[in-house]
């Protein structure tokens, strides 16, 4: 079965850090976020990155995505800085809080 996942943003290498930029056709997501946690407890939360790895090793597939923890370092506006995440220039699918059960 194949999906269409349209991206929701993308993930740019900023020194050891990576910057998420969500669009802003879906900055739904980050209020989402900040709902459930809060504007001022927002850095040092660990979030769930859903991205196409473009620098994948393998032959490249389209339909392969990669699953990230990230630790959320700031927000401002729909950019959200992270660490923990190994990609640049990828396709950002979903970004959500990462539940510890």
């Amino acid at each position: 079965m194949h999906l269409n996942l349209e991206p929701i943003g993308i993930i740019k290498k900023a020194a050891n850090k990576s910057e998420i930029l969500i669009y802003a056709d879906f900055e739904q997501i980050i209020r989402n976020i900040v709902n459930k946690i809060g504007e001022r407890a927002e850095a040092g939360q660990k979030l769930l990155v859903i991205h196409k790895n473009n620098k994948s090793k393998k032959p490249k597939d389209g339909h392969q995505v990669q699953v990230t923890k990230a630790i959320l370092l700031e927000r401002n506006g729909n950019l959200l800085t992270v660490s923990g995440i190994d990609a640049n220039e990828d396709s950002v699918i979903d970004v959500r809080l990462e539940l510890s059960g």
